[in-house]
């Protein structure tokens, strides 16, 4: 919810400073859609399905901040034009690739006491390989299995809406549950970082 304010205000903001160009426009239309959608949380497969629309319907949102940041930072673009050629100068896609398509099934809601739900899915990849990319049979039967999720949701109370507390996998090469959003930790910074030199 914090996050779908944080866009609104984003919107409004962006309505005032951003150049009235068609670029501009297409980054408020996008957020304005990001803050239209509609919130479900009242159970745990809804808030899970709830998640999984928003994520695909920010797509174009970022696509859209993308751009807008490419143009805000072609100065800086210029300037290393000037002094290497383009495959060091990597300026973001920004959409120029299909979006990326997923076919996702519930396969189990587990409701374990009235503030903690686990919710099972199986979710597969169904965007066509790029161009030139080879889908061998191994890789072939991984895309059509896809992968199991596992959601965990949590609520303070019966009166309280559900809340994705821990996300999940299991890829083909584990044997058990994987983080699938792992907390980062302190960088010792001791790498150099090609990209960067």
């Amino acid at each position: 919810m914090k996050r779908l304010i944080m866009l609104g205000v984003v919107a409004a903001s962006l309505s005032g400073c951003l150049d009235k160009d068609d670029s501009g426009n297409r980054l408020i239309k996008a957020v304005e859609s990001v803050v239209a959608i509609e919130v479900a949380n009242n159970s745990p497969d809804a808030a899970v399905k709830s998640w999984w629309h928003i994520k695909d319907m920010s797509r174009p949102m970022y696509t859209e901040f993308c751009k807008h940041n490419q143009k805000v930072a072609s100065p800086y673009f210029s300037k290393l034009s000037q002094l290497a050629a383009s495959e060091f100068i990597d300026e973001g896609e920004c959409g120029s690739t299909p979006p990326l398509t997923f076919d996702r099934q519930i396969t189990k809601v587990e409701v374990q006491s009235d503030t903690r739900a686990v919710v099972l899915a199986r979710i597969k990849n169904t965007t066509p390989p790029d161009p030139g990319a080879v889908l061998d049979a191994d890789a072939k039967k991984t895309k059509e299995a896809g992968e199991p999720f596992q959601y965990v949701l949590e609520r303070k109370d019966v009166n309280s809406g559900w809340k994705i507390t821990k996300v999940s996998s299991m890829p083909s090469y584990a044997k058990d549950w994987r983080d699938a959003y792992p907390k980062s930790e302190p960088s010792n910074n001791r790498f150099v970082y090609g990209s960067f030199q």
